[in-house]
């Protein structure tokens, strides 16, 4: 199978920092490839530069689709998921959706770990948007920017996991932004509970649906 994982800012970090931890858990079958969108902003940290990223996207996907078995979109906002959705019947998923679908057999309530304060709202809608409202301990704020170094995150993702885990009542984090992937499992061992990482989630789950040869319905929402 042939994956493409997007990574929908401009930030060759982020990009590298998602390629590697796919490398590290997909498939000996899949092939992957991780690319970003060159035109958008270096993070998508407002409903500008998420709709900047997607018209460079949109103007892309019409190649893409043709080439790739299924599509993960590694921002935890899943902007532009339900676009794709409409423009192929492969599948598509987003590293936030996905990242909530594997915390729920594994606690009862989760805490989402996000950047800057504004982002509350745009996670609230998500849940919501999911059906996740009762099954949501908290969303709790880093305030760092998509761009920050390891120990920052570290630091910051442990001192807001344990007040999730201590003050909300929280069983399993989620890390809530593509730039916090590969420290899933160091959070993790100090905190003492589940850590999700949105894109191995995301990942192995479209593995799954390629696997099992299924497609996006077209009787409903999307055309």
């Amino acid at each position: 199978m042939k994956i493409l994982c997007l990574n929908p800012n401009s930030s060759q970090e982020v990009t590298v920092g998602i390629e590697n931890i796919c490398k590290n858990y997909a498939l000996p079958t899949t092939e992957i490839e991780v690319k970003c969108i060159e035109e958008a902003p270096p993070g998508i940290e407002s409903y500008h530069d998420a709709a900047v990223s997607v018209q460079y996207l949109l103007g892309k996907f019409e190649k893409w689709k043709e080439e790739y078995d299924g599509f993960v979109i590694a921002c935890h906002s899943d902007i532009g998921v339900d676009l794709l959705r409409e423009l192929t019947d492969k599948p598509v998923i987003g590293i936030g959706e996905a990242s909530m679908l594997f915390a729920l057999p594994l606690g009862h309530k989760f805490s989402i770990l996000s950047l800057k304060r504004k982002k509350i709202p745009q996670k609230e809608d998500l849940v919501k948007k999911y059906g996740f409202e009762n099954r949501c301990a908290s969303i709790r704020v880093t305030g760092l920017g998509v761009v920050a170094t390891d120990e920052e995150k570290r630091e910051k993702l442990v001192q807001e996991g344990i007040k999730a885990v201590e003050e909300d009542g929280a069983e399993v984090l989620i890390l809530g932004c593509a730039g916090m992937t590969g420290l899933d499992k160091e959070i993790e061992k100090i905190v003492g509970v589940p850590t999700i990482d949105g894109v191995v989630s995301a990942l192995m789950i479209i593995e799954s649906l390629i696997r099992y040869e299924v497609s996006t319905s077209k009787v409903g929402k999307y055309l």
